[in-house]
């Protein structure tokens, strides 16, 4: 009897999260791609719909908007995947997806031949959104898509996808995963005037003391593991090339495996929620300073509010490291993975801070830059354990204070590179590593989050003019002989006001960032690495703006 594999994936799940200012259309939508696959979810509905005898069909993967099951009825696999596109399509309009379907009487091929359909139907899928728009059409004026509903409290025409976004807008399966035995509120909007319920909670942004609104600024995290697709490509392939592993045995190490990651990640954001996020929360009507938009497997998608950004997302890695080393160590049970698995998972992340007004889709892009330059810096950076390399975690993180760029390669060169014949200075020491991989080759070329934290508590708690560090970052655009210069003169200054202990101090944190200190000066520049000398002073006073308010240096 042959077995049929049937591969399903919905395709740039971000950017259908993501294609909103709103952040109630950016839950709707994050809750969508959560009910596809997640228990009594819609995935189950269409299989008790179909009533398939349970001992036909085992799934390898169901998560994050993805599948992979093996039947072995064709008949079913074919009616399967029928009404399944067919729920899809009706039930999420504008969710774009690839799908590839198998048969063979050998399943190991089944799976090779319904990998290439699936990559045959993502080279060749047409995408297009119905209803078609006429010339006479309304249109939505905040997507451009053709309306299908006018909401009259709003006052705003709505195209099919916006309106089914809307939907799902107050569930909960996404904050489900990280209650706890506080009782907390989500935040649903930015803005008062997209409130439609008046139990709908605004996210509460930067306030001074007196209650006033600081700045509006908030961050958009994206986190991904290190090398988890090779790892996952590794473990099929033992398992696809033992003769004595079974098509069901191979679903529950896969699914095992899925699990595990999964948990890993719920964990160690249920942590960083708890203490970060929720001591936050007890100072605004238990209203979460943040809000879940993608949780599953090795992805993280979070939005966050500015000053909160970096600690959550620091605390996020380093528990992400230690969950995933106690899950992987119950994985051990499968035989078979004892040669690939290693002995936990590290992860990359991007931080854009940008203001709550600001488009948040171009804005996730540079989110996805800087986590793939955190992760490409810690890749030449391993850690050598028995053998085997540990990519270190890490994080990189810029304040959009110009019009949007999208790649960060493009802000580097553009905003904080600059080049002065054979000296290239670069006012940014990005990305910084986190947790307890230490890289074997090169340690001292790595910056550390916490001594950059270090920096920041030092510069906000004594006696140090902001107005001096700001004109070495303004001198460095022009000459760094010149920005060198009045580092000196302030350096003398200090000595004849008798502020010693304060410059030790200082030079003691820019040694373990920076190189270390001459004598009788400071130096704020690191040795050349890359061919550019790199400061940590600009990430510093970023940091110390998204925190004490735009005007705050």
């Amino acid at each position: 009897m042959p077995t049929t594999i049937y591969n399903f994936e919905a395709k740039s799940i971000q950017n259908y999260i993501l294609d909103s200012s709103k952040l109630k259309d950016m839950i709707g939508a994050s809750e969508q791609i959560e009910y596809l696959c997640c228990e009594n979810g819609l995935l189950d509905q269409v299989l008790q719909a179909l009533d398939f005898n349970k001992e036909t069909f085992c799934f390898a993967r169901r998560a994050g908007g993805a599948i992979q099951a093996i039947f072995s009825n064709t008949d079913d696999a074919k009616r399967f995947q029928a009404v399944w596109t067919l729920c899809i399509q009706h039930a999420f309009p504008g969710l774009t997806f690839i799908q590839g379907i198998a048969e063979h009487e050998d399943w190991k091929t089944a799976i090779d031949k319904s990998q290439t359909a699936f990559k045959q139907d993502d080279r060749t899928r047409l995408s297009f959104t119905l209803p078609l728009a006429g010339p006479l059409v309304t249109r939505s004026r905040r997507t451009g898509q053709p309306a299908v509903f006018y909401q009259k409290q709003l006052g705003e025409y709505q195209d099919a996808t916006t309106k089914n976004k809307r939907k799902f807008r107050k569930g909960e399966r996404l904050i489900g995963k990280i209650t706890f035995d506080m009782p907390v509120e989500w935040p649903v909007n930015f803005n008062p005037s997209d409130q439609e319920d008046e139990n709908e909670h605004l996210f509460p942004l930067l306030k001074d003391k007196d209650n006033n609104y600081i700045n509006n600024y908030i961050g958009i995290i994206h986190a991904d593991g290190n090398n988890f697709g090779q790892l996952l490509r590794q473990v099929q392939d033992t398992l696809l090339k033992n003769p004595k592993v079974t098509e069901r045995y191979y679903a529950e190490v896969l699914m095992a495996f899925s699990q595990a990651i999964n948990h890993a990640n719920i964990q160690a954001t249920l942590e960083a929620t708890k203490q970060v996020l929720a001591k936050e929360a007890t100072h605004d009507f238990q209203v979460m300073p943040a809000r879940p938009l993608v949780l599953g497997g090795d992805d993280f998608t979070f939005i966050v509010r500015g000053d909160l950004a970096l600690p959550f997302t620091q605390k996020f890695l380093e528990e992400f490291e230690k969950r995933s080393e106690d899950e992987l160590a119950q994985l051990k049970k499968y035989p078979e993975l004892n040669q690939d698995l290693p002995t936990k998972l590290t992860a990359g992340a991007g931080i854009a801070y940008v203001k709550a007004s600001q488009p948040f889709y171009r804005a996730y892009h540079l989110t996805e830059s800087l986590c793939t330059q955190a992760k490409n810096f810690a890749k030449v950076h391993p850690e050598t354990r028995a053998g085997k390399d540990i990519i270190p975690s890490s994080v990189a993180f810029h304040r959009i204070t110009t019009s949007i760029i999208d790649d960060y390669e493009t802000v580097l060169q553009h905003e904080l590179r600059h080049e002065f014949g054979s000296r290239k200075i670069q006012a940014t020491m990005q990305p910084y590593l986190v947790g307890n991989v230490i890289p074997s080759k090169s340690p001292d070329d790595c910056p550390r989050l916490d001594d950059l934290w270090t920096l920041y508590d030092f510069l906000t708690k004594h006696e140090i003019s902001h107005g001096v560090m700001r004109e070495f970052l303004s001198l460095l655009e022009i000459d760094p002989r010149r920005a060198e210069a009045a580092m000196a003169r302030w350096y003398d200054n200090m000595k004849k006001r008798k502020k010693t202990g304060l410059l030790d101090e200082l030079k003691r944190i820019l040694a373990t960032l920076v190189d270390s200190q001459p004598e009788d000066a400071v130096k704020l520049l690191s040795a050349s690495v890359n061919d550019y000398e790199c400061t940590p002073i600009g990430d510093a006073l970023a940091l110390m703006s998204i925190n004490k308010g735009s005007d705050y240096v």
